[in-house]
């Protein structure tokens, strides 16, 4: 099973700007209707429906949904009107789910709210790398 009820981990939605905690994970989002336990992140979200779209790589992976996806009606329900699902990374060890509805607006809101994380990690990843070449 999937594990995403450790510590440092939350279901958030955007609503009127603000970040809004829906879950502590995304199995508690379902209200437990899921029949099946998925093993991996990856499986979870192919249930769902949705698919990587793009990727910062160590700071948030979007996920939109396929066009054609049967979606059971736990996904349905607890997915509605759910355009993306962002994984942010915090570090290792935390991760973080954002949905945002089908609206550019919101969209374009969410990633400007993770920019100073990308900012942060590629700083910090520049430093390690000049340590390591000195």
């Amino acid at each position: 099973m999937f594990r995403d009820d450790v510590p440092g981990c939350g279901v958030y939605r955007h609503t009127d700007g603000r970040l809004v905690k829906q879950s502590n994970t995304l199995s508690e989002l379902l209200h437990g209707e899921r029949t099946a336990a998925s093993e991996t992140l990856e499986g979870f979200l192919d249930e769902a429906g949705y698919t990587a779209y793009e990727t910062v790589e160590n700071v948030y992976t979007v996920y939109a949904p396929e066009e054609d996806a049967e979606l059971s009606d736990a996904f349905r329900h607890a997915l509605e009107g759910v355009r993306y699902l962002i994984q942010v990374d915090t570090d290792p060890k935390a991760h973080f789910f954002v949905l945002v509805d089908d609206s550019l607006v919101d969209y374009l809101d969410v990633l400007a709210l993770l920019q100073p994380l990308a900012i942060h990690k590629r700083m910090a990843a520049e430093s390690v790398q000049l340590a390591n070449d000195a």
